[in-house]
């Protein structure tokens, strides 16, 4: 190589480098359009005559490789760019890739100065002219998809012309400045053309994944909780007395052992009632009557006591309120006011009986307090009915 002049050791470093970055990446990259294929693989021509030029001891052999490098890639371009809609000719252009720089190595043997060959200024001219009308079209029809390639070869043309022309020693150095600058936009169109694109689909792939995953977790996520809405509602009808509407006898003794084992410390009570005579009631008036007064009797409690207040059917006309942070002596009076209130019914007219039990005084489980209660009510029943009685009477 250091027999070289400077130029060509610049010119050499200048086409192996670019040609091999492109020419490589063509078999790296798999999806690749074909005309992406034969582009890459023309840069086979310029690194194989380029290695050729570096091993030839030949001068004017070394110089008519380098020229040949370039002029004939534009030649596989042109080539490329005039089939590339025509798969008949794929597998020509590739044999003609490969088959150029051998045919133009074996005829640089026989011809040291085939390069020098007025010929060759004939067809660069035209190359250019060519490349000028092209580019003069794509600007004024806005087609920039190939207007880097078409730059890219006007300025290698353009370099291996004004060598050919220039006489002065500064048409070299602007020959190879223009020449880099041809390599670099070749190596730019290649990787917009495949690394870019590729990039910008992974990266529109990937949005598009991220979006999906997105509303696949929130259709998830709110299949969940309709899910989670509908076991809730399940665990609330399972809760709840399909006749009123109010909490099961289960549910109520939950409640109250919940209460005591969160607040073993506060005080609460409850109300244990039923309906006077309640058999009478259906059997004059019939069960269907007997619901309605069941109904009524919720409804009337659902009035008089507070929002805070649990009401829950134990059995038949048998029903339990949960009253907290509610003393002996205010369920008492609270208890008196629901039966005045129940009192005042008519069609049909029905009263009930009150048992008061409080926590902790009576009981310290549900069990004890519900026994408590029930004592109490008893001994309304036992008054005469339409009253309210405490345990602490019955002490």
């Amino acid at each position: 190589m250091f027999y070289f002049s400077l130029e060509n050791q610049v010119h050499m470093m200048i086409v192996v480098v670019f040609s091999s970055y492109i020419y490589l990446s063509s078999f790296t990259i798999k999806a690749l359009s074909s005309s992406m294929k034969h582009f890459g693989t023309a840069f086979f021509i310029p690194l194989l005559l380029c290695m050729m030029s570096f091993l030839s001891f030949n001068k004017e052999h070394s110089a008519s490789y380098l020229f040949f490098a370039e002029f004939i890639l534009i030649t596989a371009l042109f080539l490329i760019l005039l089939f590339e809609k025509n798969k008949d000719f794929t597998y020509v252009i590739f044999f003609l890739l490969y088959a150029l720089p051998l045919g133009i190595s074996i005829l640089n043997l026989n011809f040291d100065s085939l390069h020098r060959t007025v010929v060759f200024d004939f067809l660069i001219a035209a190359y250019l002219g060519i490349l000028i009308i092209v580019l003069i079209s794509c600007i004024l029809l806005k087609r920039k998809n190939r207007q880097a390639l078409y730059w890219g070869m006007l300025a290698v043309c353009a370099s291996l012309m004004s060598v050919r022309l220039g006489m002065n020693g500064i048409a070299v150095p602007i020959s190879l400045i223009v020449k880099a600058t041809g390599y670099f936009i070749f190596s730019r169109y290649f990787y917009q053309s495949t690394v870019y694109q590729l990039q910008q689909e992974h990266s529109k792939s990937r949005s598009q994944l991220e979006r999906i995953n997105e509303n696949v977790q929130r259709e998830v996520t709110r299949r969940v909780e309709e899910i989670e809405r509908s076991n809730r509602k399940l665990v609330e009808i399972s809760k709840t007395d399909s006749l009123t509407g109010v909490y099961t006898k289960k549910a109520i003794l939950s409640m109250m052992d919940s209460m005591i084992t969160k607040k073993p410390n506060s005080e609460f009570s409850i109300l244990m009632f039923d309906i006077d005579n309640f058999k009478t009631v259906n059997d004059v008036h019939g069960h269907i009557t007997g619901d309605k007064c069941i109904k009524n009797l919720v409804s009337i409690a659902k009035h008089t006591f507070r929002g805070d207040d649990v009401i829950g059917r134990f059995g038949g006309d048998e029903f339990i309120i949960l009253l907290p942070d509610t003393s002996p002596v205010k369920a008492y009076l609270v208890a008196d006011r629901f039966r005045k209130n129940v009192e005042k019914t008519n069609d049909p007219h029905y009263t009930v009986s009150i048992g008061v039990a409080s926590y902790p005084l009576d009981g310290t489980n549900s069990r004890q307090l519900v026994t408590a209660a029930d004592k109490a009510l008893y001994h309304s029943k036992e008054k005469g009915r339409n009253m309210v009685s405490h345990t602490g009477q019955l002490k």
